[in-house]
């Protein structure tokens, strides 16, 4: 083993008992490498797991009990390496993401599967790349759990709800250049943003929006609240491809009613939507994050032919991680990074 890693530490009393702690380091298992992290991100995953959401279904996996490390994505160099692995070597500048755990990111080093992490293309700043692999992932899980591919997008009419936040940029980014026709949901003054990342058109929420849109869409995908997510299956088409929300409650139901109670909530809810699908449509997912190989497939070649990109709003060393939970708490424009 060796010495000299520091993280960010999270204790019972939530989000107020950040402190950077000094770790011991251990070497990587035959799969894994260790990375120097240049930058972690800050997502609202972590904001809300730091105030206790998700803590009754995370501790099944071993990623509710404290001391804990948040953080899912990353970027830095590669510092030690196991025994099978290949793919990596001391000094390659990398980033990726770790599945939920008590060991996330936001640390000097980190330990990740080899399968989980990219090299950073020649001449690429690591700092934004370090914004954009977790909320990728989610999108793309998102995507292809309503129905959507690289194969079959071309042409298909696609209404993305919370368009202009990072899940919804690249979601856009993603399928434009898949040849999907996007219609993006947004407030007014982010139309721009929208328009940029590749949306063909930007609509404004209003209580009327849903049924002035119609039953014209291929796919709808919520990214902006779960309230909303009957009346997107109202904007899908007969023999649509489907729908996919990561705003579902399932996490939430647990925490507040329990194993049993929470199970029975969440299948009734899944079942209530389902049956709201038009006719011929059978896709209806609730998104949770775990790491893909296939997402991270295509996740590279966006990157390398930077298709994808998230603005950065907001860096701070790990001492100061409370300003930048505060930043993302408070919806404020731009990722966050912590610089370890």
């Amino acid at each position: 083993m060796t010495s000299g890693a520091a993280a960010l530490c999270l204790g019972p009393g939530g989000s107020d008992g950040f402190t950077v702690h000094q770790l011991v380091r251990r070497r990587p298992a035959a799969v894994e490498i260790e990375v120097a992290v240049t930058a972690a991100s800050v997502n609202p995953i972590d904001v809300r797991r730091s105030e206790g959401y998700g803590r009754k279904l995370l501790s099944l996996i071993g990623a509710g009990t404290f001391p804990l490390v948040l953080g899912n994505d990353f970027a830095g160099t590669v510092t030690a390496v196991g025994s099978r692995v290949v793919t990596f070597k001391i000094g390659d500048r990398v980033y990726g993401v770790k599945p939920a755990s008590t060991e996330g990111t936001h640390a000097s080093h980190v330990l990740v599967k080899a399968v989980h992490v990219l090299a950073v293309p020649e001449g690429l700043d690591l700092h934004p790349l370090a914004a954009i692999p977790y909320s990728f992932t989610t999108m793309w899980l998102a995507v292809r759990g309503a129905g959507l591919s690289r194969e079959n997008a071309a042409g298909k009419n696609v209404l993305v709800h919370g368009a202009a936040g990072a899940l919804g940029t690249l979601a856009t980014q993603m399928l434009s250049s898949w040849g999907a026709r996007v219609t993006a949901i947004a407030r007014r003054s982010n139309s721009k943003v929208c328009l940029e990342a590749g949306a063909s058109e930007v609509v404004e929420q209003t209580d009327k929006l849903f049924g002035s849109l119609g039953r014209t869409f291929d796919a709808t995908l919520n990214f902006a609240t779960w309230e909303d997510d009957r009346a997107l299956l109202g904007c899908l088409r007969d023999g649509a491809l489907g729908h996919a929300t990561t705003v579902h409650p399932m996490l939430g139901n647990f925490d507040r009613l329990g194993w049993l109670r929470g199970m029975l909530k969440t299948v009734s809810q899944k079942k209530d939507h389902r049956r709201a699908l038009p006719e011929g449509a059978n896709n209806y997912t609730w998104v949770l994050f775990k790491p893909d190989k296939a997402a991270l497939d295509d996740l590279r070649q966006f990157v390398e032919h930077n298709h994808v990109s998230l603005p950065i709003g907001l860096c701070k060393p790990l001492a100061a991680a409370g300003v930048a939970f505060d930043h993302v708490r408070k919806r404020q424009p731009g990722r966050v990074l912590l610089l370890p």
